[in-house]
């Protein structure tokens, strides 16, 4: 049944007049924990369970709960069989984009497709734990490598504070449905702590923290904290000597570097450039450096095409530790 349907909506992609025929996949970015990694978007834009003050995505516009095939399957599957194809080196298949991946109902069967029909490609899973509470949610996961679980907060203050979730979930929910994912999960299971200046990372919300990731049986822990611009403007980034603190607090857990080299990612070869330039930033905000990475071109080459579009008023612009970050308008 699978390779039917793969079939048709290959049939059908191939010989779309669409210049731009990938709609669910984007990248490859050189990812900061997973190397060269082919993102999967299932959701729409800013569907979420959360809506984090955080969040370099933007501001969630549709809060929910609700699992259901946002985005076709059988599209996601014909996208991947399309790109694949090309035998591009990537490390990573990697399920996150603009929103939650596990409110996609249909993520368990593309994680089997690609199990069955890529073996020799690693699936990776980033997501903010809140529906593991969900048996059905850790059934569908389970056949990944890596799954990247977030937790912020040790309180449910502090959780409501930074994650601003939908009203039904709570702390102690999520907490139990991570833990009994970890009992369960042959791959490797990575905590992912995002400190917020001044909000979770006094040493009180660490000693809670600490003890939540006691209880979860996972291969390790990361702290991350703002690179790109967040949700709302009064978010800072933690400072460096700080975040050494917390690592070792937390049994010296990594601390996500940023990558700097210099080497283009790889060329994905799409008709129309500018389209995938704002598609690029639409999902998250990016230097001139990180865009030209991604899409295998001179800086040179991408910088005035970025400033155009903010001059279009497509794009806009906003000043970071890091450099000029590009985001949607």
């Amino acid at each position: 049944m699978i390779a039917r349907e793969q079939q048709k909506y290959k049939n059908r992609m191939m010989n779309t007049d669409c210049p731009y025929p990938y709609r669910t996949l984007f990248g490859p970015v050189l990812s900061r924990r997973l190397g060269v990694s082919l993102g999967v978007d299932l959701v729409p834009h800013k569907t979420c369970t959360l809506d984090c003050v955080y969040c370099e995505c933007g501001a969630t516009t549709h809060l929910t709960l609700r699992r259901k095939e946002y985005v076709s399957v059988d599209r996601v599957m014909a996208e991947l069989h399309r790109y694949l194809s090309h035998n591009e080196k990537i490390d990573y298949i990697t399920f996150s984009g603009s929103g939650e991946p596990t409110l996609n109902d249909g993520i368990g069967e593309i994680i089997q497709f690609l199990k069955s029909d890529y073996p020799e490609f690693k699936v990776a899973v980033l997501t903010n734990s809140t529906l593991f509470d969900q048996r059905s949610v850790r059934e569908q996961v389970k056949n990944a490598d890596v799954v990247m679980a977030s937790l912020d907060a040790g309180t449910d203050d502090r959780f409501r504070q930074i994650n601003r979730p939908h009203p039904q979930l709570d702390l102690k929910g999520i907490v139990d449905g991570v833990s009994a994912f970890g009992k369960m999960f042959d791959g490797r299971l990575i905590l992912e702590y995002f400190a917020v200046r001044n909000v979770n990372d006094s040493d009180d919300d660490l000693y809670r923290l600490k003890e939540i990731l006691r209880r979860i049986d996972s291969k390790g822990i990361v702290v991350n904290t703002l690179d790109r611009p967040g949700t709302q403007g009064w978010v800072r980034p933690v400072e460096s000597n700080r975040l050494r603190i917390i690592s070792e607090f937390l049994g010296n857990a990594e601390v996500v570097k940023y990558p700097s080299c210099n080497q283009p990612v790889g060329e994905r070869r799409h008709g129309d450039l500018m389209a995938r330039l704002v598609d690029t930033v639409r999902r998250r905000p990016y230097t001139a450096r990180d865009v030209s990475q991604i899409m295998g071109l001179d800086v040179e080459t991408v910088k005035p095409m970025l400033d155009r579009l903010v001059a279009s008023n497509r794009l806009v612009s906003k000043r970071m530790d890091r450099g000029l970050f590009y985001l949607a308008a």
